[in-house]
């Protein structure tokens, strides 16, 4: 590929540069290598494409439920049940909906349900394509938890008998309906299904732990409330399969509500258990009561009971009937603190017992709730567990909190007892006259009422929680059933197909930009104009004929126009003077092949030229010409017999240019330039030429070139495009700064024009010729419009 480089389009003295000049030459640049921009946005396309060509598609999934919230309104139950139904559990959040729709454990259940541990594919040959049906169905034997590791296995179907199973480390065959064990996964067994076509095609499952399918499930699933003035939750599922995903999400919300109505149960379900063992107990006795009763009036032989018995017994019964009640409560709290005190094994309190202590019945909710959630994480967890043990801790303060307010109900209700048995023993004493039998009956009496009254409230609180149960309903219904979109949501083909063109043309960008930023090289007029107050003689463009010369008496190309303009400056710059100095800041500058084609331009106005070849370490000149070594400058300084002629070799190139050869290379150059004899020598050239031209060697590296200053009318530093250093130009400002070498012109070699904008734009005064004067090259594509 052919190296692009930018210059300016003028060399001036002046400081002329516009504002939107970067701009412009910017905008040139990326011109000239549209190309790039082209091969790498097709190539930004072509990777887009492969990119969709072998993703797999994400489709969303929604769903919507209705969740009941006591303070924004939703599900309203019967209103003929609404109070035994409050019975039953604490107040609903749709806060709290959400976050019990997010825990582990509600997952799980759903990935066990779909089994999502267990995914089949089509084997492609790069990539895997998800399907929801598959010619086999793998069942695991073995428990779920047992799956310690994830394997993925091809299945190629051989007959209608036999599968093989395969994947990077190993291959194996085994039949159908036939139980095998897979490392790290357990037993399983493969069960062949009804697909057309299926022999002779690769499929493929694959197992994960079940561990990581609920985290899976757990980060493509978004739950959140649809907004705070509504009582509704949006469920969002992203998977690669619209139908299964759609199956996933409707099982997750069919376990959500079947663990609702379950929570509900399980207190309504307590509460009867208690209520039955407690009739059971009451029934014996007051059967026991009746009996007594039966076998009194048998054997005192009672048929009537007299007036006045009747009236202290009517008095005595209401005094009966309140102990009877003040017994019962008592009784109740009895059995609730019994029931309480074992706390070795927490168990949901019934609901409602003690009607008359609203603050113990707030508590039993509370209780409840945290004794199911204790038993739920006991599920999948240890008593040691910091979460369990922290509900623990509040399942026995609030324990504690209750069996106190029992205890204050109970000495409550034993002062009203007290004091209504004082009034029955009042009573008492006034039947002290009525015969013992009769006293008797009167006592078995009491007692019946009491145990009477026990079992008509104990009945009562049972049918109202069996019909409280009846009536249990979900907190939440689904009022928009899980629906996949129509088209998927990632990835998204237009984002894609743009990111990939915007990605192509960027890249060529950036690389223009990081190379501009990281070049340390000279490459434009700014970067010497920014470094050096030394002005610019010429540029030279690249020279792509691979000549020495380039410049003859009919050349006309744009380089040669370059060398005369050179020529046309340098006459200014010398004015009057001989002796021209070449010289720069390392080796491969261009200096011998500056010296040479501007020393054949100065022959073209038929002046006398003479190079002096004096890079007496490196000499160049001799083999650019393709003249065999001989006799030179350190032969004539070392030896004062030798005559200039005898140096003086004609150069080949033209009849008036001359060459003195370097040498022999000597061990002391820099003491042969500073010897009398060398400013004979130039003395007498300026004699014999009209122009001397002095290849030294570079300035950066040694001092040949300060010494050769002193004969020379000026001197021309040669910097190379893309080639000389931006540092490098300290040498000749600090030459100049100190005197070492002066006066110095910079003339830039190398310059690589523009393609595809302006081939061929000049630089510097009179160098803007282009193709002036050359014959019109035909375009490329009219060669076949000719005949």
């Amino acid at each position: 590929m052919k190296k692009i480089n930018d210059w300016e389009d003028e060399l001036t003295f002046e400081d002329t540069k516009s504002d939107n000049r970067d701009l412009i030459q910017f905008i040139r640049r990326l011109y000239s290598n549209w190309y790039w921009f082209a091969l790498c946005a097709l190539l930004g396309l072509s990777l887009a494409y492969l990119y969709l060509r072998y993703t797999n598609p994400t489709y969303t999934i929604k769903a919507k439920l209705l969740v009941s919230d006591d303070k924004k309104g939703g599900m309203v139950e019967p209103s003929a049940l609404l109070d035994l139904s409050s019975l039953m559990g604490a107040k609903n959040s749709v806060d709290n909906e959400v976050e019990v729709l997010k825990t582990a454990d509600l997952f799980r259940e759903a990935v066990l349900a779909e089994k999502t541990y267990i995914t089949y594919f089509n084997a492609g040959q790069v990539h895997n394509a998800p399907v929801m049906l598959a010619p086999i169905d793998l069942q695991l034997l073995s428990n779920p938890d047992s799956i310690l590791d994830g394997i993925s296995l091809k299945a190629l179907l051989i007959d209608s008998k036999t599968v093989e199973l395969s994947n990077a480390d190993t291959s194996f065959r085994i039949s159908y309906d036939r139980a095998f064990r897979l490392p790290s996964v357990g037993t399983v067994t493969l069960h062949k299904k009804e697909y057309p076509a299926a022999e002779g095609m690769t499929f493929g499952f694959s197992i994960v732990p079940v561990r990581k399918a609920v985290g899976s499930l757990a980060e493509s699933l978004n739950i959140e409330v649809t907004n705070k003035n509504v009582s509704t939750i949006d469920l969002t599922l992203n998977h690669g399969i619209a139908q299964r995903g759609e199956q996933v999400l409707r099982t997750l919300i069919q376990k959500y509500i079947e663990r609702n109505l379950h929570d509900k149960n399980a207190v309504a379900d307590s509460t009867l258990s208690f209520i039955n063992a407690r009739l059971k107990f009451v029934t014996q006795e007051l059967a026991g009561v009746e009996n007594k009763i039966s076998g009194y009036k048998k054997n005192a032989r009672l048929a009537d009971i007299s007036e006045q018995s009747k009236i202290l017994l009517h008095t005595s019964s209401e005094y009966n009937k309140s102990l009877a009640e003040a017994e019962t409560q008592l009784a109740i709290l009895d059995d609730i603190s019994k029931y309480l005190k074992d706390s070795s094994n927490p168990r949901i309190v019934p609901a409602s017992i003690i009607p008359q202590d609203i603050s113990f019945n707030t508590l039993i909710p509370r209780f409840n709730e945290l004794v199911l959630q204790r038993e739920r994480l006991l599920l999948g967890n240890t008593v040691n567990n910091p979460i369990i043990q922290n509900i623990d801790k509040q399942l026995q303060g609030l324990r504690a909190d209750m069996i106190a307010n029992i205890q204050n109900t109970r000495q409550q209700l034993a002062l009203s007892r007290n004091k209504q048995q004082q009034r029955s023993d009042l009573l008492t004493n006034q039947l002290s006259e009525v015969p013992t039998i009769e006293r008797g009956f009167i006592d078995l009496t009491r007692m019946q009422q009491i145990k009477q009254e026990q079992y008509i409230f104990l009945q009562q609180k049972w049918e109202e929680t069996a019909i409280s149960r009846t009536a249990n309903v979900a907190n939440a219904k689904v009022i928009d059933s899980p629906k996949a979109d129509e088209f998927p949501i990632a990835p998204k083909k237009k984002l894609i197909y743009v990111l990939g063109l915007l990605a192509g043309l960027i890249t060529p960008l950036g690389i223009i930009y990081l190379k501009d930023l990281l070049n340390v090289r000279i490459r434009s007029i700014e970067d010497i104009t920014s470094r050096s107050n030394l002005p610019v003689l010429g540029a030279i463009a690249h020279n792509q004929s691979h000549e020495q010369v380039v410049i003859t008496k009919t050349s006309r190309s744009p380089i040669a126009e370059q060398f005369r303009a050179l020529r046309t400056n340098l006459e200014f710059v010398l004015q009057g003077g001989k002796t021209i100095l070449f010289t720069s800041s390392m080796s491969g500058e261009g200096k011998s092949y500056i010296a040479l084609n501007l020393a054949v331009t100065l022959a073209l106005l038929n002046k006398r030229v003479v190079l002096m070849e004096l890079d007496l370490r490196k000499p160049t000149l001799t083999s650019k010409l393709s003249i065999d070594a001989g006799k030179g400058f350190s032969h004539y300084v070392v030896r004062p017999d030798m005559e200039i002629d005898e140096i003086i070799t004609p150069s080949g190139k033209h009849e008036l240019v001359d060459l003195i050869q370097a040498g022999i290379i000597p061990p002391n150059p820099a003491e042969l330039l500073i010897l009398q004899r060398t400013a004979d020598l130039i003395n007498s050239l300026k004699a014999r030429y009209d122009y001397i031209l002095i290849d030294a060697p570079p300035v950066g590296l040694v001092t040949d070139a300060q010494l050769l200053n002193r004969y020379a009318d000026v001197c021309l530093y040669i910097i190379r495009q893309d080639f000389t250093f931006k540092e490098q130009l300290f040498i000749p400002n600090d030459l100049e700064k100190k005197g070492k070498i002066k006066p110095i012109q910079f003339v830039v070699n190398d310059i690589q024009a523009k393609g595809g904008y302006q081939q061929n734009y000049g630089y510097g005064y009179g160098y803007g010729y282009g193709d002036y004067g050359q014959e019109e090259k035909q375009p490329w594509w009219k060669f076949w419009n000719k005949k």
